[in-house]
């Protein structure tokens, strides 16, 4: 029995048979999406029918073997598309149907799982959109009988708009340049989904498999450094507690307190980097739910108090909230947009400057205002602000990925942030978070 659903991606599914009319605007958009519906499934271990022109299938197959996959070249099978649409004789539904069946049967035969891509060339004549519209139809059929993935590409140049809306009847999913979607035209079409073009989602998933490598390389050197920062963290505490009666002076005492100080301050960075790399690459925590903010506001600045003195800088803060306040939103979401800000002013301060921090309600908002007196940016950084691994200053520690986090994060849930600055004269962030009624 053909399964009810079909792997697209790892992570896509799609209806069994299911058939795909792919329309693009450029070329190179068309080589990635061919290049990633075959790589994927080349790794889902399918076999492939590949129906394209010598030029385009000549630059997919390099790259396919630039991916690393020249060895698995035998299991993509491919023909010309002008010998397979017949271009230079008259197109007929029927004959273009019988070499798809002859091309399927042997691969049907193995039991193995088979993905079809096929570019449609044509030449123009009058016949040819009813020839065009029953082969597609008949190859819908089939799909669908067969239970193989099918994508039939179009150039949007060439396809007609009479044409494409005749087309969306016979193919469940529409697929363009950037997004994959279900066809409203379709007869038996389910609920409306959109997903990302496969190259996209390729790069998306190539991105979230990075990001989880790294976390658990984070979660290693997490543990690794924590431990023994427990073990420095409690040894100062006790002999801060005994100053009397082991009679140290006054600088031994500063001494001590610098080292607590330091060793929270490196701890809540070892947080704070585990948190973000998470954010990244688990959709569980974006998740929502009503959180009162004022714990989390008072726990990051008091941890941000601490930073703040270690680096001669001086916090300043008034939260005006009477705790009855109540959001949707995300514990670790709040807290990651406020340390980043506050994190950034305490950084890029000036030493023996100050940092203000106020937290108030109006309007049914959460407002946030974190003004610094330190090096500010120009108007070129400030137009880059919320981009990926942008850094504000090369001289600073970081990855560039905090204001682009915060920005995520504030979008999600649904509030505003406006951020202005003046080179040499400091920076103010205004943060805006709804609250509940």
């Amino acid at each position: 029995m053909i399964p009810s659903s079909f792997p697209l991606t790892e992570h896509i599914n799609v209806t069994s048979g299911a058939h795909i009319l792919y329309t693009y605007d450029q070329l190179d958009f068309y080589i990635e999406n061919a290049v990633a519906f075959i790589q994927s499934g080349l790794q889902l271990g399918q076999h492939i029918l590949y129906v394209d022109n010598k030029d385009r299938s000549g630059i997919v197959m390099d790259k396919l073997k630039e991916l690393g996959y020249g060895h698995s070249i035998p299991n993509i099978k491919y023909m010309n598309s002008s010998e397979f649409y017949m271009v230079s004789e008259i197109f007929t539904a029927r004959k273009v149907l019988q070499k798809f069946t002859d091309l399927l049967k042997p691969l049907l035969d193995s039991g193995i799982p088979i993905r079809a891509w096929g570019h449609v060339d044509w030449k123009d004549d009058s016949i040819i959109d009813e020839e065009l519209t029953a082969y597609e139809c008949e190859c819908d059929d089939a799909a669908n009988r067969l239970g193989v993935l099918a994508v039939c590409a179009f150039s949007s140049i060439k396809l007609s708009a009479s044409l494409h809306l005749r087309l969306m009847e016979s193919h469940e999913y529409i697929m363009t340049d950037k997004q994959l979607t279900r066809s409203s035209l379709y007869n038996r079409t389910g609920n409306t989904v959109i997903f990302p073009s496969l190259s996209e989602h390729t790069k998306i998933q190539d991105e979230m498999d990075l990001y989880k490598k790294k976390l658990d390389f984070v979660q290693v050197i997490s543990h690794e450094v924590r431990n023994p920062l427990t073990v420095i963290k409690a040894y100062a505490s006790m002999l801060l507690n005994e100053t009397e009666s082991l009679q140290l002076n006054a600088g031994a005492v500063k001494k001590l307190s610098d080292i607590a100080d330091y060793v929270a301050v490196i701890d809540n960075e070892i947080a704070h980097i585990l948190n973000t790399e998470q954010m990244l690459s688990s959709e569980a925590l974006w998740q929502t739910s009503e959180i009162p903010p004022l714990p989390i506001l008072q726990e990051v600045v008091a941890m941000m108090e601490t930073k703040a003195r270690t680096q001669n800088i001086q916090l300043n803060y008034c939260v005006n909230l009477s705790g009855q306040e109540t959001m949707n939103s995300n514990a670790t979401g709040l807290r990651l947009i406020i340390s980043n800000l506050l994190s950034n002013a305490v950084k890029y301060s000036y030493e023996d400057s100050q940092v203000r921090f106020q937290a108030d309600c109006s309007d049914g908002m959460l407002r946030i205002e974190i003004e610094d007196q330190g090096v500010g940016m120009s108007l070129e950084q400030q137009e880059n602000l919320y981009r990926k691994y942008e850094k504000m200053n090369v001289d600073k520690s970081g990855q560039g990925i905090g204001l682009f986090m915060v920005k995520k994060l504030v979008d999600h849930f649904g509030g505003d942030i406006h951020i202005s600055s003046e080179v040499g004269r400091g920076t103010l962030a205004r943060v805006g978070l709804p609250l509940k009624n």
